[in-house]
């Protein structure tokens, strides 16, 4: 990175991150724009508009592709050298959905839909291999293990409870498979707010409540909960672990909050207006902080000392 440049890169919007697996290009969405940023240089590769409302943007683990998934669910592939459209699921009748992921091989594409669609597509022929319907439950949150053998989500059904709340119950499951159905683990979390598998798959975090009040770890190996602690951010919080799984970092109403693992004890507060989503790079070199007004790639090294200056100027 050139001497001359301050050490955090300043984007303006950015909702969503993803980094190339040698952590050297960053894709981002901001506002209608897919970007590709050059981090070494700071020069934009390529920013293109190839789908309404892109929402969701996940790095293939070769490095050659990104998929888009857009508010109304229709999924695409671009080459990530290029932006260049390469393949489009046409696949608007599922209807809106969370996330779109890619398997290790970087040959298929994970995806759930608010219908209640677990789905599996070919990246080149957007042939569906693989699917599982849930009827009356929405599927969000999906997220995956850092080896993409087991990517999880969140189920929402219709409420049974007095208070007419909606229980949320988290579905496992594991890749490759043809066959079997998830696993769901043995509990029930009302309206959950934000959900991350951690990278070796044994931890979840869990952010939930109506409104969101809690966060909250759960060992998947014990089926119960290691750590607890009162919380309050918004709907659709972003959640990330830290490679070594000892940090979780959340996005708050006014920033984002570092919490040191096991006992979820606050370490860092970093204020970001309108903040929307956090990423670390796969070499853990850089972390990305999305918000809806001004976004930033930094260093990890200059990590502390970036937090104390925005803390001083706020």
């Amino acid at each position: 990175m050139p001497s001359t440049l301050s050490p955090e890169i300043r984007l303006k919007t950015a909702y969503e991150f993803a980094f190339s697996p040698d952590s050297r290009r960053v894709a981002f969405i901001g506002g209608r724009y897919v970007t590709m940023l050059d981090i070494g240089t700071r020069e934009s590769q390529f920013a293109v508009h190839p789908i309404a409302n892109p929402s969701s943007i996940d790095f293939s683990p070769d490095g050659s592709r990104l998929v888009v998934k857009g508010t109304s669910g229709r999924t695409i592939i671009l080459d990530a050298k290029t932006g260049e459209l390469l393949c489009d699921f046409r696949n608007q009748k599922e209807g809106e959905g969370d996330s779109a992921l890619f398997t290790a091989c970087s040959r298929f594409v994970v995806s759930v839909s608010w219908s209640g669609l677990f789905s599996v597509r070919d990246r080149s022929t957007a042939k569906l291999v693989f699917s599982q319907t849930y009827s009356d439950c929405q599927l969000t949150r999906l997220s995956t293990t850092a080896d993409r053998s087991l990517f999880v989500y969140s189920m929402g059904g219709r409420p049974h409870t007095p208070d007419g709340l909606t229980p949320c119950i988290v579905a496992l499951h594991r890749w490759p498979t043809r066959s079997a159905r998830a696993e769901v683990l043995p509990r029930e979390w009302p309206a959950i707010a934000g959900l991350q598998i951690s990278p070796s798959g044994r931890y979840l975090a869990v952010a939930f409540g109506t409104p969101p009040s809690t966060l909250e770890i759960f060992d998947i190996s014990t089926s119960r909960t290691v750590a607890r602690r009162d919380w309050s951010g918004p709907h659709g919080c972003s959640i990330e672990w830290s490679h070594d799984e000892r940090t979780l970092v959340v996005t708050e109403r006014d920033g984002f909050r570092f919490y040191d693992l096991p006992k979820l004890t606050v370490s860092h507060e970093l204020p970001i207006e309108y903040p929307c989503y956090v990423q670390f790079s796969p070499s853990e070199e850089f972390v990305g902080f999305g918000s809806s007004k001004k976004s930033f790639i930094i260093p990890t090294d200059y990590l502390a000392e970036f937090v104390e200056r925005r803390r001083d100027a706020s």
